[in-house]
């Protein structure tokens, strides 16, 4: 009869975590917000809240002297325009790498928001200043 040896049973798992198990951020948030309010970022972006922007498109924008049909169609064909704009957007959107253009991806959403928003406001304020029935609901509106 043949013996074999039988080796000692090693535990099956295996603690695989540094002794140090504790990740270090390479930048932290306050550190990235001194270096934003340093560079101007922030505070550009910070400048004008949405009210603010809204009130002073409301504002600028004044009757041109044009029939209701001109004023409807002129309103069509910029609204089509902006559209090209946002679906160009969101090509330049989709083709930014998945990782480490957040920022990038962010502020592009951003900008396609606020072209809608602001056409938006701005045709309901025209629509009004002509004294027309403005319908302030986007059911009509492709967005």
């Amino acid at each position: 009869m043949v013996r074999r040896k039988v080796k000692a049973k090693e535990p099956k798992d295996v603690d695989m975590t540094p002794k140090d198990s504790k990740v270090k951020k390479t930048i932290n948030k306050s550190q990235r917000r001194k270096k934003a309010k340093a560079t101007g970022n922030l505070g550009a972006r910070l400048a004008e809240s949405r009210k603010q922007r809204r009130k002073r498109i409301a504002s600028s924008a004044g009757g041109r002297g044009e029939s209701a049909e001109q004023l409807k169609s002129r309103q069509a064909t910029e609204w089509k325009e902006m559209k090209a704009q946002v679906a160009q957007l969101k090509k330049v959107r989709q083709k930014l790498p998945r990782r480490g253009s957040k920022e990038q991806k962010e502020e592009v959403s951003k900008q396609i928001r606020q072209l809608q928003e602001d056409m938006q406001v701005r045709h309901v304020a025209e629509l009004k200043a002509a004294g027309l029935d403005a319908d302030t609901g986007k059911e009509d509106m492709d967005l």
